[in-house]
């Protein structure tokens, strides 16, 4: 039996990954794999202010000032799922007037953080045969990948094809149908198709195969999520509730249907935490708190020709 622990859709939450970390002591999982959306959506300036600094965060205003008090105020807003940025008014109010110099300071930052990530993961790890595979997802920057590609405890698991043991093996997808935020990895309908297509085609048994796709089949209940008008806000129903409507791959639900792998992981939806048979496929969502900073994930055992347990967590 091989014990695989899943999560997806940290965005940047170090308290969250912590406790993904932390989890292969406290389960025992054989396979600790995260299957996309690492990254943080959100800078936070932290300026000087006299000897000491300043940042307001959710309308809270703090101070530190020392060296030792501005290390505990960034850890603090790391794992509130942003990422720090030492600055000044005006060069940060530079780079709200040009993306360019916005997006490079954020790219600079989140590939610093996933390097903070990994290094405490590698120490935390240390003595134990758990493996840690990580994948990204649509809401990532591509330079990311060279960052897990080259430490020497992480396995990459982008594009490629995985075994967890001698009779699993995992098949992934790291990217997303077309979304309203327009993220930096997403692929329409015929791309993720042919994607999954050309993978499934060098599965040895797709029978006994794990589907790791961030993106969660259409018209299921794990793609289900408010409607967006143009601007990104809710659309509301003339009784005043929220319009629910399916948001997931019509590519990844035929693919489904086609190769009919064992399990299938996914993330992307955060509200649509939960499992569903999709044929002889056992597919999850396994939710995502990390705002709340919970970690929501799923421990699944899997024999060698079925699914043993799937069984989603929260802490």
């Amino acid at each position: 039996m091989t014990r695989v622990f899943f999560v997806a859709d940290l965005h940047g939450s170090a308290v969250c990954f912590r406790k993904f970390i932390n989890a292969a002591r406290i389960y025992k999982a054989d396979v600790l794999l995260v299957g996309g959306d690492v990254a943080a959506k959100t800078m936070t300036p932290v300026f000087p202010e006299g000897t000491g600094w300043i940042v307001t965060s959710e309308g809270e205003t703090r101070r530190a000032s020392s060296a030792e008090e501005l290390a505990k105020l960034e850890a603090s807003l790391r794992d509130s799922a942003t990422l720090p940025l030492r600055t000044t008014p005006t060069e940060w109010d530079e780079r709200l007037a040009d993306r360019a110099k916005a997006d490079r300071a954020f790219e600079a930052l989140a590939l610093d953080d996933l390097r903070r990530w990994l290094a405490w993961a590698k120490e935390r790890l240390t003595g134990v045969p758990t493996r840690l595979l990580i994948g990204l997802g649509n809401d990532e920057l591509t330079p990311m990948e060279r960052v897990i590609a080259n430490d020497d405890r992480v396995e990459l698991t982008n594009l490629e094809i995985l075994r967890f043991d001698p009779d699993h093996e995992m098949l992934t997808i790291p990217y997303s149908n077309p979304t309203p935020w327009k993220t930096h990895r997403e692929l329409s309908e015929e791309e993720l198709a042919r994607r999954i297509d050309e993978l499934a085609a060098r599965l040895e048994d797709p029978a006994r195969a794990v589907f790791n796709i961030h993106v969660p089949p259409f018209g299921t209940p794990l793609d289900l999520a408010p409607r967006l008008q143009p601007d990104l806000t809710k659309t509301m129903s003339p009784g005043g509730e929220t319009e629910i409507v399916h948001v997931g791959s019509t590519a990844v639900r035929e693919a489904l249907e086609r190769h009919h792998p064992l399990l299938s992981l996914h993330g992307h939806i955060h509200e649509s935490r939960g499992t569903t048979p999709f044929g002889r496929t056992l597919s999850l969502n396994c939710g995502s708190a990390y705002t709340e900073g919970t970690l929501l994930g799923a421990l699944v055992d899997l024999e060698r020709d079925r699914v043993r347990s799937a069984v989603l967590s929260s802490g």
